[in-house]
């Protein structure tokens, strides 16, 4: 960003203009996200969009800054009931992060085309998140991995089945792969 909004006015303007650029891709496709669609979207000038964001980047940098922190909130919803079985756990986490990514997947597939850091900082988290809750290097390193590339895979491709479907399968997947890591 190019300044921090402070006042109450500035922030509204700045959520404006994240939240235009989902509804420039559901009307116009992804290739109509430009600048002046934002801020026309967004319902602010062009300059008032320039004053926080300097470039296309920038604000899908910002997208980014807020999918990271609603995928922390997910994480933390699990986290508050990793007293379950480890199963159960994965399981929760898995849904909560395959409905997260399935949302809205255009945005999604634009900002990690735009954020390419976005998927290993992913992949750090899911590993520091089951760190919590097993020792077992065997499944640190195949449940992120796992995950990471389906929930992931959800959200940039359009499935032949339900997402209901998706989230199953790979839910299921990733149980398949917790299993084998207890059994190796």
């Amino acid at each position: 960003m190019r300044r921090e909004p402070r006042q109450g006015r500035s922030r509204q303007t700045v959520h404006a203009v994240l939240g235009a650029v989902p509804r420039v891709i559901r009307r116009e496709g992804v290739d109509a996200v430009t600048t002046n669609r934002i801020a026309e979207a967004a319902g602010v000038s062009i300059g008032s969009l320039y004053q926080y964001f300097p470039n296309k980047k920038a604000i899908f940098t910002a997208l980014h800054a807020r999918h990271v922190e609603d995928v922390h909130q997910v994480i933390e919803r699990a986290m508050t009931e990793r007293s379950r079985p480890l199963d159960e756990f994965t399981r929760t986490l898995v849904e909560g992060l395959a409905d997260l990514h399935a949302a809205e997947p255009e945005l999604h597939e634009l900002v990690s085309e735009q954020v390419p850091e976005g998927p290993l900082g992913f992949r750090r988290a899911l590993r520091e998140t089951f760190e919590r809750v097993t020792s077992s290097e065997r499944m640190l390193f195949v449940l992120p991995n796992v995950i990471e590339a389906l929930v992931h895979g959800i959200s940039q491709r359009r499935p032949p089945i339900s997402a209901a479907s998706v989230r199953k399968e790979a839910v299921q997947t990733v149980l398949s792969c917790l299993e084998s890591c207890r059994n190796a």
